[in-house]
């Protein structure tokens, strides 16, 4: 081929590449056939649905709010219940006893207790639930009361902190705290064998580990005061001075 007819040719090709419409895509090659998508549209087409399946992954993997007759509710509404009581007996010696390892003892119950009612009344409106709800104490571990929850003191025996000379007002706060605490300590382990909501779950394992300790610590104080320590399980009647 001459250079003449070579440059033509060329020619031709520049034309005809010139005169197809920028971006076009090819047609295909018979009906039936999808039309290729560019490479960057399939990426995005791809991102766009790993973007929603991890959507749909994390909303079902987020904790779900408990609603009214869960475990959780229940065991927030009477852990506050039982924690208000020990805030009360707390308060009482800490004001009376001059012996300070036991104000101290009694200030770190009163305040650590405080502080989860807080917590617990907050979970409760984060989740719209009442504080108060319908069913009765201990309903949502399957064994509902009329009186008293675990350990509680009766109004009357909170009294006698006042009223009882001071070393004697000692030795039966020891002996009620004591009670009061295996109490809430069998209720926050019922609340882990019933729930994997994790922010109440971490508060039932702090309040297992807390008042364990402080039972140890208050039965050393008993046997400080010439007591015996309380060493056998919750009685069954539930009351801390039985």
């Amino acid at each position: 081929m001459s250079m003449v007819a070579k440059g033509a040719a060329t020619e031709r090709k520049v034309r005809r590449a010139r005169d197809r419409a920028p971006g076009a895509l090819p047609l295909p090659s018979r009906p039936g056939f999808f039309v290729p998508l560019p490479a960057t549209l399939i990426g995005l087409l791809i991102a766009a649905a790993i973007t929603v399946g991890a959507g749909l992954f994390v909303w079902q993997a987020l904790p779900h709010d408990p609603g009214d007759d869960s475990a959780e509710a229940g065991f927030l509404r009477d852990m506050h219940t039982h924690h208000s009581q020990a805030v009360d007996m707390a308060m009482a010696i800490r004001d009376r006893t001059p012996e300070e390892n036991l104000r101290l003892l009694a200030t770190d119950i009163a305040l650590t207790q405080s502080t989860d009612m807080g917590a617990m009344q907050g979970y409760l409106n984060i989740w719209d639930l009442a504080l108060t709800g319908a069913d009765k104490p201990m309903a949502w571990m399957g064994h509902p009361v009329d009186g008293l929850m675990p350990g509680m003191a009766t109004p009357e025996q909170v009294a006698q902190l006042d009223a009882l000379p001071v070393a004697e007002a000692e030795v039966l706060f020891l002996h009620m705290m004591i009670r009061h605490h295996q109490g809430g300590v069998d209720m926050a382990d019922a609340l882990l064998q019933r729930s994997d909501q994790p922010q109440v779950t971490l508060m039932a394992e702090r309040i297992v580990s807390g008042q364990s300790a402080e039972i140890g610590t208050m039965n050393q104080m008993l046997i400080d005061r010439g007591q015996q320590p309380i060493t056998d399980p919750l009685p069954d009647d539930h009351n801390a001075g039985h």
